[in-house]
């Protein structure tokens, strides 16, 4: 744990990222469960397809409000689970949501980059 932030919000580095979490979705680590981890193999075939840590979040139907607390809670949800990419759907006339997801994405350092999929216009994808 790095800080404590005001109204019970923490800042923890996970695999050199950094996370902010309600301390109440803390939870210590018994020293006797930690494992050491091997090293991952990684075939042509994992590269490919959603095993390749890419996941997608429909935003089609909510509020901008919505959308957001829904974009962090998958953002720090991608991070834990090592993600590689993370698509947004906002759809092509979402352009409430999108602006507000693209501008939430700005404020995260941890995120590496974003853009438009060049194939579909209502998707943002996101590098982690």
């Amino acid at each position: 744990m790095r800080e404590v932030r005001n109204g019970g919000r923490v800042m923890v580095d996970v695999g050199g990222r950094s996370l902010v979490l309600a301390e109440d979705q803390l939870t210590p680590i018994e020293p006797a469960k930690v494992r050491a981890r091997q090293p991952a193999r990684l075939e042509a075939a994992d590269l490919t397809g959603p095993a390749a840590g890419v996941s997608e979040v429909d935003l089609h139907g909510l509020t901008v409000d919505e959308a957001l607390g829904h974009i962090d809670r998958e953002l720090n949800a991608a991070l834990l689970r090592g993600d590689a990419q993370l698509r947004f759907i906002h759809g092509r006339s979402g352009g409430r949501i999108r602006g507000a997801l693209h501008a939430r994405l700005k404020a995260i350092p941890s995120i590496r980059g974003f853009r438009l999929d060049p194939r579909n216009a209502g998707v943002t994808i996101v590098n982690l």
